[in-house]
């Protein structure tokens, strides 16, 4: 496995990383990564790879969850020189498609003195879309940076991860703020401070 050649370590993560920062303070908004010719293993989209170039540094520590675990940590090592760590004192939390586990339960979501002392879930979807898509949840969002309520609809996400993260977020300024991604480089912010619920797709009676 190889450094990513084609990957501009200042202009292309200066680039993402505001892009980044738009998504977290326009919670809804469905930003889109400029194409980048990267290739990072499976289990790890193009969206959440350059996430991770852009917030990651030799001072942060992350946590793969689900399978592929090594592949994925070898390739972040190698692209920016941060260290795995265990998901309870890990600074980000990379999560596959459709992925809830117990281990997620252990994560970080701040204390009363030091709130900011959480994690970032950075979550891979199937599809981040403004119209409803086959088995796609319904995501409506309210909150500072959002005009009145937003709504996304989302595949490939768990439901039961929304559920968790919503019960984790309750005790605000406590919790875990929320960087989703997709297969065709889409990107959205939830953090924090935004109230929102989702519905599960209606099925259709044949």
């Amino acid at each position: 496995m190889q450094t990513e050649l084609n990957y501009d370590i200042v202009f292309d993560a200066q680039e993402h990383f505001r892009l980044l920062l738009d998504s977290m303070s326009r919670p809804g908004k469905i930003n889109t990564f400029p194409p980048v010719d990267i290739l990072p293993p499976e289990g790890l989209s193009h969206a959440a790879a350059l996430t991770g170039f852009a917030l990651l540094n030799p001072d942060a520590t992350y946590f793969i969850a689900g399978e592929n675990q090594d592949a994925i940590w070898e390739y972040l090592l190698i692209n920016t020189a941060s260290q795995r760590a265990e998901i309870a004192v890990a600074d980000y939390v990379f999560i596959p498609e459709a992925y809830f586990g117990d281990d997620l339960y252990e994560a970080r979501t701040g204390t009363p003195t030091y709130p900011e002392d959480s994690a970032t879930f950075i979550i891979d979807s199937e599809l981040i879309s403004d119209q409803p898509h086959g088995q796609s949840l319904k995501i409506t969002l309210r909150g500072p940076g959002v005009n009145g309520e937003a709504e996304v609809f989302i595949s490939g996400l768990s439901a039961d991860l929304l559920e968790f993260v919503k019960e984790q977020n309750v005790e605000y300024p406590l919790g875990l703020d929320l960087i989703i991604t997709d297969r065709y480089n889409n990107v959205m912010g939830i953090p924090r401070s935004n109230k929102f619920s989702f519905s599960q797709p209606e099925h259709i009676n044949l």
